[in-house]
């Protein structure tokens, strides 16, 4: 599951947010009550399941309303995750804060302040289903590129992180695919391949886009179970000869 806690100043934004955040970010001392606006990357359970926990929490919710800002269909999720929240309400009051969250569709192309945060979005290749969008956040002469789940998208990630303080960009090492092979039927090992690399991104191509775009550090993310951190790391080395860090539950980062 994925999601990131990005805070400059008195802005507290999800980027995704994965089913069990909040369990992650109370073991991080992170308050779900100051966050004002969760950023989807895609639809995708691991990424937007756990809207549904968020305004669960909204009945009890102190700070403002919350906005939501993804890709095309986000309205129809939304809508679907409020009702869910909306049954198990408690109080009046606790419709009135969800009745608050509002959503914004974000296209490809999209520029736009959140806060204090310029956001730039782009459109990035996943499944041929869903939009899917990577984003650049600014602020205080600094940068986070957010890759989301993509294939190896050069065209449209290399610009996008160009300079980038920090990359977080998913990958997955060959070692790691190889080891969940073998734990599943012969049968299923060539469907397994052929998903993995026609919707997701290795991570020595991970490493190219950090490095043609001169990014100073590398974050990977959306990790298979199966990852040993010594196989992403050589994996990247072929290509990127930056910081390299793997992300990790409750992991911190100061831009």
């Amino acid at each position: 599951a994925a999601s990131i806690h990005l805070a400059h100043g008195d802005a507290r934004m999800l980027l995704d947010a994965g089913p069990g955040f909040m369990e992650r970010m109370a073991e991080s001392d992170l308050d779900p009550d100051a966050v004002s606006g969760v950023v989807l990357s895609h639809l995708h359970f691991d990424h937007a399941m756990g809207v549904v926990e968020l305004f669960t929490r909204l009945i009890f919710r102190r700070g403002d309303p919350v906005t939501v800002f993804g890709p095309r269909d986000t309205d129809t999720y939304i809508e679907a995750a409020l009702a869910f929240a909306r049954v198990n309400t408690i109080s009046n009051r606790a419709l009135e804060w969800l009745d608050g969250v509002s959503v914004e569709l974000t296209s490809p192309g999209d520029e736009r302040e959140l806060g204090a945060m310029q956001v730039r979005t782009v459109e990035v290749p996943h499944v041929p289903y869903l939009e899917c969008l990577a984003r650049r956040f600014e602020a205080g002469g600094r940068t986070l590129v957010y890759s989301g789940d993509t294939t190896y998208a050069p065209d449209a990630l290399v610009p996008l992180a160009d300079g980038a303080d920090v990359l977080v960009h998913e990958g997955f090492s060959e070692a790691a695919l190889e080891r969940m092979a073998e734990s599943m039927p012969e049968s299923a090992r060539a469907g397994l391949y052929a998903g993995m690399k026609a919707s997701h991104c290795e991570a020595q191509n991970a490493g190219r886009i950090a490095c043609e775009a001169g990014v100073q550090t590398l974050v990977l993310t959306h990790l298979l179970p199966e990852e040993r951190d010594d196989d992403l790391v050589a994996d990247v080395r072929r290509a990127f000869d930056g910081t390299i860090v793997i992300a990790s539950d409750g992991l911190s980062l100061e831009i």
